[in-house]
């Protein structure tokens, strides 16, 4: 047996495999979105697109006073989100807002592959990573720095919510 050549470098052996796993990944997690008989693998699993992307009456309101929101007191809150359910508008919002850019940065950047780092794609996918660039860092102060919602980053975490933080931020839901 002949010595081996060197095909693919450690870096490029690492996005082969950070790709793969992450593309794996989303297909597998959303497999039981397709195929009922395999929503037994989400543990308590409930349509959140659904509920993540359906706009109810009370939405625009609370948007138009989100400002005052976040310099409310926790009272003045709680008053503000009496008919706030699983979801607030804002986080709606910016669900509908990741899946749309998400997939025009995708569109967008499988684009730059034929069509090269110049001209009109480059320039649409530069601006939609600067434009997603702001409800990101909105996000990330919501979830780690704001001190009324800096609380419920654990349930990114661990799944888990406080009982009373649940039932005051968001009244209408009711937790299983």
């Amino acid at each position: 047996m002949s010595d081996g050549v060197l095909r693919f470098s450690v870096t490029e052996r690492a996005l082969h495999w950070a790709f793969a796993s992450g593309y794996l990944l989303l297909l597998a997690s959303g497999l039981p979105l397709m195929v009922p008989a395999l929503r037994g693998w989400i543990r308590g699993y409930s349509p959140l697109i659904g509920e993540m992307t359906t706009l109810e009456p009370g939405d625009g309101p609370w948007l138009r006073r989100f400002p005052r929101w976040l310099v409310a007191t926790a009272v003045e809150r709680a008053r503000l989100d009496r008919a706030v359910g699983r979801f607030n508008a804002g986080q709606k919002i910016n669900a509908i807002f990741t899946l749309l850019t998400a997939s025009l940065l995708l569109i967008t950047g499988i684009a730059l592959w034929p069509f090269g780092a110049d001209g009109l794609w480059r320039g649409a996918h530069r601006w939609l990573t600067v434009l997603v660039l702001i409800p990101i860092a909105g996000h990330i102060f919501l979830a780690a720095v704001h001190p009324s919602t800096r609380h419920a980053l654990t349930g990114m975490l661990d799944g888990r919510v406080d009982r009373e933080w649940a039932a005051t931020h968001h009244p209408r839901w009711e937790p299983k």
